[in-house]
């Protein structure tokens, strides 16, 4: 277990507390911004962060699920669905990790796969964006919202009807995105949820968290047993990142779909921008 410096650890802290607030507002584990900033900032190995942050993750999740479940925010047969391909994919994510640090490639295999994860988010969230912007999108009532699933051909008389193997394979991805790189993977989960399945933002957000919770503490398992979790950096996360669940959830009650989305944009580009930086550099 590592010891940190007073000025270290509140650096530590406020990074998990920004992280909690993500994990509210956009539903996503706060994984994507924990990472890249412990390793770059603090200079913390690749596998101790992801392991330590799945392990956070779970907890953060947790919290904000609970306050999205209050507000009718999640459907748990699309969660679950989502959960039967995000559970094996986890391991084999934790099990590239392994085998990329054995090689020795693990910075460099690890900094391009976050670059090319956030450009690809960003290019799905704007084009999702755009459909709003030209009115091609509107509001959901989500009181009124019924959704459906099918295997092979959609639920007649149901128009909001999702494909169960596209869903199962969709979290596969994920799960082996947490494996691998120690996020949520609710920042990738969410644009292609409301994107490519059409659901809507805040039904997403709920879900996602629902998902991103079991998932992130399978996840954290699996790499203890790998020798990648510090639990020092886990309860200093922790310490800051609960407060700032609260806050993040409530605020996502207060805000419109297109806001979320809008703003979800900028913070991707945001964390593109630094990675990019510190590949060149």
């Amino acid at each position: 277990m590592s010891v940190f410096s007073m000025i270290m650890a509140a650096g530590i802290i406020i990074t998990g507390l920004v992280a909690g607030f993500l994990s509210g507002l956009f539903g996503v584990g706060g994984g994507f911004i924990l990472v890249p900033v412990l390793n770059i900032l603090f200079g913390l190995p690749y596998n101790i962060v992801i392991g330590s942050s799945l392990a956070s993750i779970a907890v953060i999740s947790l919290f904000g699920m609970a306050r999205h479940h209050k507000q009718s925010h999640i459907n748990f047969r699309l969660g679950l669905l989502l959960l039967a391909g995000t559970i094996p994919g986890v391991e084999i994510g934790a099990r590239i990790l392994v085998m990329i640090k054995n090689r020795g490639i693990m910075d460099t295999a690890l900094n391009i796969s976050f670059l090319v994860m956030f450009i690809t988010a960003l290019v799905i969230m704007l084009f999702e964006y755009l459909k709003w912007v030209k009115g091609e999108k509107s509001s959901c009532d989500l009181d009124a919202y019924k959704l459906g699933f099918h295997c092979f051909e959609k639920n007649p008389g149901l128009d909001n009807s999702v494909n169960i193997s596209y869903l199962i394979a969709c979290g596969f991805l994920i799960g082996v995105l947490q494996g691998l790189l120690g996020v949520g993977g609710g920042f990738l989960l969410i644009p292609v949820l409301v994107n490519f399945f059409c659901l809507p933002a805040r039904l997403v957000i709920g879900t996602s968290l629902f998902v991103i919770s079991p998932s992130s503490a399978l996840g954290a398992v699996s790499h203890y047993f790998k020798g990648n979790i510090d639990f020092m950096l886990v309860a200093l996360i922790l310490a800051g990142s609960v407060i700032g669940t609260t806050f993040g959830s409530a605020f996502t009650a207060k805000l419109k779909g297109k806001k979320i989305r809008l703003y979800f944009i900028c913070l991707i580009a945001l964390a593109a921008l630094l990675m990019g930086i510190k590949i060149i550099s």
